[in-house]
């Protein structure tokens, strides 16, 4: 194997956010964004992760944390390898590391993301098997068509709609906690999401570096938010990220989400992001629809999966 295994350090993370990025496509990721999720994981949950280096160079990186937003004991190992340091062994030798420290922390199933063929192969040999499908997909933004939107917009709001940005709500942490909730439990998946408390939600979501205070819009009813589409942006790059869309089940149907996303593209477009990325399950036809009909062009599928170590413990 050669390379050096150890424990991250924080002076780690732009080398790490640099191998996300080569190696995890579909996602904006920075230095400041990865410590971010480090840091806010709730106690017992934390990321445990560890670095592999090649003549002082990152090769590899693992980590291995508990998903709280889910069932108590589903975890998740992470291992990504530079695609010119695979094959020796490095990948094997985190993945052990990473798998014996959530079993020690008593997970009973694991969770994880393929995002290459390697990686697909890699997990199998592991004893995984594909649960979903995510297709990522690029919009470009100089070239989207969104002229449908004031003709969209003048209709909702002839029906008491308004399209408002995160940064006029952040006040109504409480409501936009709600609706996030519910868009998030309807989220395709094999493992129901549980209740995430405010707290928890506002440093995970709220706290991220990365969210788009500006560009992140709403459909509010008499100032009550009902529908949302969020993102996260790297300006310096001309990037940005679907970070969650959704809308209340009370005001599903009516084109709000569409509303919702058309006036993100246009903030886009007028504060210069070209590239918009998303990614959604395959059996989300509803979206992927939207997506479709706004000019989102598929890019890459990343698959999930996942392995049951033991029974699931009984609640009480």
């Amino acid at each position: 194997m050669a390379a050096l295994t150890r424990p991250f350090l924080e002076d780690d993370a732009p080398a790490v956010a640099d191998l996300m990025r080569r190696t995890v496509p579909g996602y904006l990721v920075t230095a400041d964004r990865l410590l971010h999720w480090r840091r806010s994981a709730p106690q017992g949950a934390e990321f445990h992760d560890w670095v592999a280096e090649d003549d002082r160079q990152v090769v590899a990186y693992a980590n291995a944390f508990f998903q709280w937003w889910l069932e108590p004991g589903i975890a998740e190992p992470w291992v990504l390898v530079a695609p010119e340091s695979r094959r020796r062994g490095i990948g094997a030798h985190l993945y052990e590391q990473a798998e014996r420290d959530l079993v020690e922390r008593g997970a009973w199933k694991l969770k994880t993301n393929a995002f290459d063929d390697d990686g697909r192969r890699f997990a199998s040999r592991r004893g995984y098997a594909e649960t979903r499908r995510e297709r990522l997909s690029e919009l470009d933004v100089r070239a989207a068509d969104v002229s449908e939107l004031d003709q969209l917009e003048a209709v909702k709001a002839a029906e008491g709609y308004a399209i408002a940005p995160l940064r006029e709500l952040r006040e109504r942490e409480t409501e936009l906690h709600a609706l996030y909730l519910e868009a998030a439990k309807d989220m395709p998946g094999d493992d129901p999401h549980r209740e995430v408390e405010l707290e928890q939600w506002r440093r995970d979501t709220l706290e991220d570096p990365l969210l788009d205070l500006d560009g992140s819009m709403n459909v509010v009813e008499g100032g009550r938010p009902v529908a949302f589409a969020w993102i996260v942006s790297d300006r310096e790059g001309r990037r940005a990220e679907h970070e969650l869309t959704g809308t209340l089940r009370a005001d599903r149907g009516r084109g709000l989400a569409r509303l919702a996303k058309l006036a993100v593209v246009r903030w886009c477009r007028e504060n210069g992001i070209d590239t918009l990325l998303t990614g959604n399950d395959s059996a989300n036809a509803h979206m992927l629809a939207i997506n479709d009909r706004l000019g989102y062009v598929p890019s890459v599928v990343h698959t999930e999966v996942a392995k049951v170590l033991r029974a699931q413990p009984a609640t009480r």
